[in-house]
């Protein structure tokens, strides 16, 4: 334990970059000479970033980190000239000497991996599945990608594709996890491998006389409210990790105004799911579903007294018992991973394990 302690402490650590010479020459191509231009400067974030990354801290978080980096490269360059430009049968090409900021980059490639450094060593880069409707079924990619960015940002990469459901079973998981009815969340994601999911559930409020007359030419009164309500839970065991509301209204009347609506409400979605999905991670006591079979641990107070002197267990609550079945939730400085190791080094064989799940 104390060595986990010690690795999960060094995340915190920012590393030492290793220094080189900001300016860089590069070469892009592209349909036009602004997008040769754009890949070119994504080329010197690209160039630097490889530079500047510590193979021994960086290896496995290298590709994460760079596709992150220079797809927002316009922030990292301080200042660039062209130095040549060129056209060949519809191919743009030129060639940059551009400056890039060391400095930003340096404290963006120090955070980004320890959110993701923390995220995975706490939760085992857990996949996330997002899904944003409303109550007739439509879906909101924005929003969806709105909620993306903010795991994104804080370390979560393992983004589930939500569409392999289809649409009647996609509005069934959201109102399920609405809801909290575990079983048929579990139905319904059993089709691929879940840890969390994130609803987003849009009510629309259209206030005109559009509503209520459909008259040519009306719609264009309409003028909309929205209510956006967030929800992030454990897949496996119905724990509510995040649950916010954002309200949204468009400023014009018009065909487009749920849209604007929406755009409002989203502003603030990004940072308040990413804040709670770091904090979630950044606790390394998780809350563990162990599911006990076959009286394995005895009675109830066997039981308790058993875990309580493991390793690493913290609180011990019995849910329920039946059949010789017993559901328990630990408080445990580590992973379902390490529980499980535990486990098996006491003697118990484990039947199941997911995110925050373990059965013997």
């Amino acid at each position: 334990m104390w060595k986990k302690l010690t690795v999960l402490a060094s995340f915190l650590v920012i590393p030492s970059l290793t220094a080189s010479a900001a300016v860089v020459t590069v070469n892009g191509q592209g349909g036009s000479e602004r997008s040769a231009l754009r890949q070119a400067l994504r080329q010197a974030i690209e160039q630097q970033v490889g530079v500047m990354v510590d193979s021994r801290s960086y290896v496995q978080n290298y590709r994460l980190i760079n596709d992150r980096i220079y797809t927002q490269a316009d922030g990292y360059i301080k200042s660039y000239e062209i130095l040549e430009r060129t056209k060949d049968n519809g191919i743009y090409k030129v060639k940059v000497r551009a400056d890039v900021s060391e400095q930003k980059l340096s404290a963006a490639l120090g955070s980004y991996a320890q959110k993701k450094a923390v995220v995975g060593a706490n939760m085992q880069d857990p996949r996330v599945g997002v899904v944003a409707m409303d109550q007739q079924g439509t879906r909101y990619a924005a929003l969806e990608n709105a909620v993306m960015e903010g795991l994104g940002a804080q370390g979560y990469t393992r983004i589930v594709d939500i569409d392999q459901l289809d649409k009647s079973k996609q509005k069934q998981l959201q109102a399920a996890a609405l809801s909290g009815d575990k079983s048929m969340i579990k139905t319904l994601t059993c089709q691929f491998s879940l840890d969390y999911l994130v609803t987003v559930s849009v009510d629309k409020a259209v206030g005109s006389i559009a509503d209520y007359a459909p008259v040519p030419g009306f719609e264009n009164l309409k003028k909309a409210n929205v209510t956006v309500s967030v929800r992030m839970l454990n897949v496996n065991n119905g724990e509510v990790i995040y649950a916010g509301v954002f309200k949204g209204k468009s400023e014009r009347r018009g065909p487009n105004a749920v849209n604007e609506a929406i755009a409002e409400a989203a502003k603030g979605i990004p940072e308040a799911i990413g804040t709670a999905a770091l904090n979630k991670a950044a606790n390394p006591e998780q809350h563990l579903q162990l599911i006990i079979t076959d009286n394995k641990l005895g009675n109830i107070s066997e039981a308790t007294a058993t875990l309580r002197e493991l390793s690493g267990v913290g609180n011990v609550f019995v849910r329920s018992s039946s059949f010789g079945n017993m559901i328990v939730d630990i408080d445990f400085n580590g992973t379902a991973h390490d529980f499980a190791t535990v486990l098996e080094g006491n003697g118990w064989k484990v039947l199941a394990l997911g995110a925050e799940y373990i059965k013997i």
